[in-house]
C-alpha cells in the first residue's frame, strides 16, 4: 500500500495522510454519540456500625433510579446505569470506591456518609465527578463546588434544635443545653460556634461529651458526666449503633425521668432504631427530619408531599414492603437520587448525551431552580452560593413506639449569618 502511495508523488502522499487523519477524527465522535446509558455510582454502608442508617438510605436511592428506568425510561428517555459498592461505614474506603467509579465512567456519585466528602473532595475536583453527600461545610468547599450537601453545616442543624427549644421554653430561667456526639468530624463540626450561639439566644450551654463510632458498647460515663451539669436538653449527634447504645443507656439510667430530654440529629431516629432499642427506651426522644416518613402524605400544617405515593409503590415493587415494613430513611435516599437525576436532566438539555460529563452534571447540580421533589415542603434551589438542598427541618418525637411530627417546618439558620461560614 505504501509503495502505491509513494508512486503517486508528494501530493498524493499528502492527500492520503489527510484522509487518514480525518478518519481518525471521526471515530471518537461516533463513539461518543453511541452513549446509551447514564452511569451513576452509589457509595453505601451496607455493613458496619452505620448500616442501620445507610441500608434504608441505599435501598431508597437505588430504588428511585430503578423506578425512573422502569416507569419513566430513565432520564429524558436514556436509561440509568446503576452502580454501587459497600464502604463498610468507613469514609476512608470511599477513596478506592471513587477511583473504581471514575474508571467505570460515572458522571455522578452519591454517599450518605458526611465524612466521605471530606476524604474525597480533592478527588471529586481533580477527576471532575460531582458528589451528593449529607452535608456541606468548610472542609468540603472548592471553587467551584464539587460537593452538594442535602443540609448545610452541622452546627446550623444544632442551632435549629436550640432555637426550637428556646421558642418553646415556658420557664423564666434560661434553658440549659448539652451535646453528645460520636468521635467523628461531623460531631465536632456540630458544636463549632454553638456556645456563642447559645449566649446570643438566651440559652445556657453546659458542654459536650464524645463517644466512639466503632465499638461503642457503653456510654454511661459520658451520659452521667453530662447529666451532672443538669441540662434540660441534650442534642445527640450520633447515628446507628452508637445512637442505639446511647438511647438504651439513657433509659437504663432513667435520665428522662430526671428531667433531661433528648433530641437526635437529622434523620437519626426512625423505625429501625426504635425496633432495635425497644419502644420503651426510645419513648419521648425527639429527632430532626427534613422529610416525612414514607407513609405520610403531608407535613404538619397540611403541606402535601405526593411523592410519597411513588415511594410506597417502589418499596412494594422492589422490596415487597407494606407500610409496616418501610423504614423512615428509605425516603431520604429517594430524595438524594431525585436531586441527582434533576441535575443530570439539566445537563442533558444543555449538552446532550454525547457530551454528558461529570463537569456538565456538576453545572446542573448547582443550578437547580424551583425543582419540585414532591417529597419536601419547599422547592429545591441550589447555586454556588447555596450548595445544599434543605432549607427547613421538622421536629419528630417517639410516641407509643411511633415517630410522630410535633412541629411544623422551621427554617435552618444561615451558615454565613450565624457562624460566618462562607460556603
Amino acid at each position: 500500500m505504501f509503495k502505491q502511495i509513494k508512486s503517486f508523488g508528494p501530493i498524493a502522499i499528502s492527500v492520503a495522510l489527510i484522509a487518514i487523519l480525518l478518519l481518525g477524527s471521526v471515530v471518537p465522535a461516533k463513539a461518543d454519540s453511541a452513549k446509551s446509558e447514564i452511569p451513576v455510582g452509589y457509595r453505601i454502608g451496607w455493613t458496619g456500625p452505620l448500616a442501620s442508617l445507610c441500608v434504608p438510605f441505599g435501598m431508597g436511592g437505588l430504588d428511585y433510579l430503578k423506578y425512573q428506568n422502569d416507569y419513566k425510561g430513565g432520564i429524558n428517555g436514556i436509561p440509568i446505569k446503576i452502580m454501587w459498592e459497600d464502604d463498610h461505614s468507613e469514609a476512608t474506603k470511599e477513596i478506592s470506591i471513587h477511583k473504581r467509579f471514575v474508571a467505570a465512567g460515572v458522571v455522578l456519585e452519591i454517599s450518605v456518609l458526611s465524612g466521605a466528602a471530606m476524604y474525597t473532595v480533592a478527588l471529586q475536583e481533580r477527576d471532575e465527578i460531582p458528589l451528593i453527600s449529607s452535608e456541606i461545610d468548610e472542609g468540603t468547599r472548592t471553587e467551584p463546588h464539587w460537593v452538594l450537601g442535602t443540609v448545610p453545616t452541622w452546627n446550623c442543624l444544632t442551632a435549629t434544635m436550640i432555637r426550637w427549644v428556646k421558642e418553646n421554653w415556658t420557664e423564666t430561667r434560661q434553658p440549659r443545653v448539652g451535646h453528645i456526639g460520636i468521635n467523628q468530624p461531623m460531631a465536632y463540626a456540630s458544636i463549632e460556634g454553638i456556645p456563642e450561639f447559645c449566649h446570643r439566644n438566651g440559652v445556657e450551654w453546659v458542654g459536650y461529651e464524645v463517644v466512639p463510632l466503632f465499638g461503642c458498647i457503653d456510654t454511661s460515663v459520658e451520659l452521667l458526666r453530662l447529666a451532672a451539669k443538669k441540662p434540660d436538653w441534650v442534642y445527640v449527634c450520633a447515628y446507628a449503633a452508637p445512637l442505639v447504645t446511647t438511647i438504651k443507656d439513657a433509659a437504663r439510667l432513667e435520665l428522662q425521668q430526671k428531667g433531661i430530654r433528648f433530641c437526635g440529629s437529622p434523620q437519626a431516629i426512625d423505625e429501625v432504631i426504635i425496633n432495635t432499642t425497644g419502644a420503651a427506651a426510645a419513648e419521648g426522644w425527639c429527632t430532626l427530619r427534613a422529610l416525612p416518613s414514607p407513609w405520610e402524605d403531608e407535613f404538619v400544617g397540611g403541606i402535601k408531599c405526593p411523592g410519597m405515593i411513588e415511594v410506597r409503590e417502589a418499596a412494594k415493587k422492589y422490596r415487597d414492603w407494606g407500610l409496616k415494613e418501610m423504614p423512615g430513611n428509605y425516603s431520604v435516599g429517594w430524595l438524594y437520587s431525585a436531586v441527582g437525576c434533576e441535575a443530570i436532566r439539566i445537563a442533558l438539555e444543555k449538552v446532550g448525551i454525547e457530551n454528558l460529563t461529570g463537569r456538565a452534571v456538576r453545572d446542573g447540580l448547582f443550578s437547580i431552580k424551583d425543582f419540585d421533589s414532591r417529597c419536601l415542603p419547599f422547592p429545591v434551589n441550589t447555586s454556588e452560593e447555596k450548595p445544599y438542598v434543605a432549607e427547613e427541618l421538622l421536629v419528630y418525637q417517639v410516641k407509643q413506639g411511633k415517630i410522630i411530627a410535633i412541629a411544623p417546618p422551621a427554617p435552618i439558620p444561615s451558615p454565613a449569618a450565624q457562624f460566618g461560614i462562607k460556603l
